[in-house]
This record gives C-alpha cells, sequence and structure tokens, in this order.
C-alpha cells in the first residue's frame, strides 16, 4: 500500500469514513500507549466514534477516571497552562519560527559582513552602496567586537607566553657547579 498525502476534509463515503476512522483510532490509542511508556506520563483517551453508543477509553475506564479527576482538581489557572488549543498551538509554533527567522537573519548578516572584511583586507576594495545607515552602524558594531575579540585573544597569548617563559628553568651544566 502506497502512503500519499491526505487531504483533510470531511470524508463523505460512510464506508471510507468508518474505516479511516477505525484505523485513526487504532493508531492515536498505540502513540498514547507509546507516550506513557516512553516518556513516564499518565495519559488516558476518550474517543466518541459517530454512531457508537458506548467511548472507546484508553487506558480503562476507572485510570481514566483517575486522571481527569486529578486534572480537574488543579485550579483553573493551572489547568490553562497545561491545555493548549489550536489557536494556541499556532501562536506559539509562529512565535518560534519568528524567532528562528530572527537568529537565521541576524546570523547570515554576521557572514555577510564578515564576507566584506575579508574582501576588504584581501583586495582592499569595498562596494557598500546598496547598505543604509543602520547597515553601516551594524557593521562598524561588529568590527569593534572583532577587535575586542582579538585584542582579548592577543592578551590571552602574551600571558600565556610570559607564564611559558617564567617558568622555564635553565639547564644547568656542570662546569657551572
Amino acid at each position: 500500500m502506497d502512503r500519499r498525502k491526505v487531504k483533510l476534509a470531511y470524508i463523505i463515503s460512510n464506508i471510507n469514513r468508518r474505516a479511516t476512522f477505525r484505523k485513526r483510532k487504532h493508531g492515536l490509542l498505540k502513540k498514547v500507549r507509546e507516550l506513557c511508556t516512553l516518556c513516564g506520563i499518565e495519559a488516558c483517551a476518550i474517543i466518541y466514534g459517530e454512531n457508537d453508543t458506548r467511548a472507546d477509553v484508553w487506558p480503562s475506564t476507572t485510570r481514566a477516571r483517575s486522571i481527569l479527576s486529578r486534572f480537574m482538581s488543579l485550579s483553573k489557572a493551572e489547568r490553562r497552562k497545561k491545555m493548549v488549543d489550536l489557536e494556541g498551538f499556532l501562536t506559539q509554533s509562529i512565535a518560534k519560527a519568528e524567532e528562528t527567522l530572527k537568529k537565521q537573519r541576524n546570523g547570515n548578516k554576521k557572514e555577510e559582513m564578515g564576507i566584506i572584511i575579508s574582501q576588504y583586507i584581501r583586495t582592499g576594495e569595498y562596494n557598500l552602496g546598496h547598505v543604509n545607515e543602520n547597515y553601516l552602524n551594524d557593521l562598524s558594531e561588529f568590527i569593534g567586537d572583532n577587535i575586542k575579540k582579538i585584542d582579548m585573544k592577543m592578551k590571552s597569548m602574551e600571558d600565556q607566553a610570559q607564564e611559558e617563559a617564567g617558568n622555564e628553568v635553565e639547564p644547568m651544566n656542570d662546569q657551572d657547579e
């Protein structure tokens, strides 16, 4: 059986819808079981079918009631903190993606500035006609940060060289005695 992307829309055919429900319900319960086992958490699933008079409950009705009563005993604020609806999930996902994009843009900008500096060092030429004042300020700050790093590295190397020079002991010759 080949796997292909499924269009997420209501399945009109009763036979196909029931078959999909049965397969997906089994897969969902399997994932909940795996999550509990792998992460050592408590979880339950309650699934109502379209024509079923009873709900399918995992792991058992009593265990599900216990988990739900523990959840319901939390304050409303605590419950809300642990719950995410689709809108909240999407909001979190968008914020995370925006933060990743921001970091990537900053990384690209620093890399571009490094290329500009390297090109200037190699050729003595630079072309900054396409940049604005903010970019020039950022470039100036980038250069300043790199100069500070170079100064710190040179200081560290000087300190290390002085330390090694102080630790060197001249070998004794038999003639010196």
